[in-house]
């Protein structure tokens, strides 16, 4: 009973914190896309937010094995807070987009250390059996924020008094703190930090390197994600926002519902995998990596054989949602295998170093979709389509003998 309520408390600080930071998001992007209608200024000030991210990585391992992760969350939802004011006063400025960029690196160096300190988590607060379905419920929740975040937003955005949004967030920001105050984590034994963080950091990296030579399979599957973020997650990230907003000229409503149904996309992937956690196998990756290409490779209707700019990007947006439910099908299993397989005590640095080279991708793809986007014509665009569909069933194919390796230690 103690830990499922635990469980809640962080569901529900989860469930506030992810609503906060996704109309925040949502907002960014619509207000940089409103003010500039430049894919390329779109895709930089995207791309600050994950360079942020990478900045703090290392670090986070770190801190959520060594510190209380009730702690940590706590600070991050109270900086969130602070960046919500930040916002609200940043906005009503003449010229608000590069102080918008030097926020949203620091809303990255926040967000770093959530990944880390809740997936360590989990498995202090579950027993190893509950694991799994604890995942499921926590990405699940996570996503069910990112699905009301977009409504939410679309429904109250105006460009003229964007700066109002930020109060809101910032009392989600205050519910989250709430439920957080009344959690409790289970501190586990750790040796104390002795000497510089970044000394630390340096000595706990080597470790993890140390242990990664012997699960040399975690790392195969970090660069199957990094290669799936390069690709496709940046392609959604920028191609898809910009298309939508600056070529379709979607209203903010029809944008907002575009994000919403992204994210209910990956809640039913959340919620499949939680249905079909026992029955997923090593091949189950592999397949739905191709059914990603599949559905990647569609979007040349909506992109260059239907004329009509709404249906279109209907069209766009239900590809699209569909493929981002099957990707996260594949991201909870491979995020359930590396928190089975790692030592407990390691898990929080290897989850940041896993993290550090899946996000490290983000900028680079987002960054690489601009600069083509801001100069690529229709022809160019389906020709990209193309190209992504084609290396998801390359990624696939090279997946193959990964994920057989990932059932044999399994069994074992």
């Amino acid at each position: 009973m103690k830990k499922n309520k635990n469980l809640h408390l962080l569901i529900g600080s989860q469930l506030f914190s992810v609503l906060g930071t996704t109309i925040v998001q949502f907002v960014i992007s619509l207000y940089v896309l409103d003010i500039t209608k430049s894919a390329f200024t779109f895709s930089v000030i995207a791309s600050l937010s994950v360079v942020g991210r990478l900045v703090c990585l290392p670090f986070c391992g770190v801190l959520a094995d060594r510190l209380p992760k009730r702690n940590l969350m706590l600070f991050m939802d109270f900086l969130y807070l602070v960046l919500s004011i930040g916002l609200f006063l940043v906005t009503r400025l003449a010229n608000p987009v590069t102080a918008i960029g030097l926020l949203t690196v620091i809303i990255g160096m926040v967000s770093a250390f959530e990944t880390p300190v809740v997936q360590s988590a989990i498995p202090v607060i579950c027993s190893e059996g509950e694991v799994p379905r604890a995942n499921g419920i926590i990405s699940s929740i996570g996503t069910l924020g990112t699905v009301l975040g977009p409504i939410l937003a679309g429904m109250i955005y105006r460009f003229e008094a964007v700066y109002q949004i930020f109060l809101i967030t910032g009392a989600l920001f205050l519910v989250a703190i709430f439920c957080e105050v009344l959690l409790k984590i289970p501190v586990q034994a750790q040796t104390a930090i002795e000497g510089s963080l970044v000394k630390v950091v340096t000595g706990d990296l080597k470790e993890v390197t140390h242990y990664l030579k012997v699960q040399k399979v975690i790392v195969r599957v970090a660069v199957v994600a990094f290669m799936l973020n390069f690709f496709l997650a940046s392609f959604i990230q920028v191609i898809v926002p910009y298309v939508s907003r600056i070529q379709l000229g979607v209203s903010d409503a029809q944008f907002g519902l575009m994000n919403t149904l992204f994210a209910i996309g990956s809640l039913l992937g959340t919620i499949i995998y939680g249905v079909l956690a026992n029955r997923l196998n090593e091949t189950s990756i592999t397949k739905n990596l191709i059914l990603v290409a599949i559905l990647f490779g569609l979007l040349i209707i909506p992109f260059g054989l239907i004329q009509e700019p709404t249906m279109a990007f209907w069209v766009m947006t239900l590809l699209v949602a569909s493929a981002m439910g099957v990707v996260t099908v594949i991201s909870v299993q491979l995020i359930v295998y590396i928190q089975l397989v790692s030592d407990k005590a390691l898990l929080g640095r290897i989850m940041s170093l896993v993290m550090i080279v899946t996000t490290l991708a983000v900028p680079l793809g987002q960054v690489m979709y601009g600069g083509f986007a801001a100069m690529a014509s229709g022809e160019m665009l389906l020709l990209l389509i193309i190209a992504t569909s084609l290396v998801t069933v390359v990624i696939a194919f090279f997946s193959i003998k990964i994920f057989r390796q990932m059932g044999i230690k399994k069994e074992y």
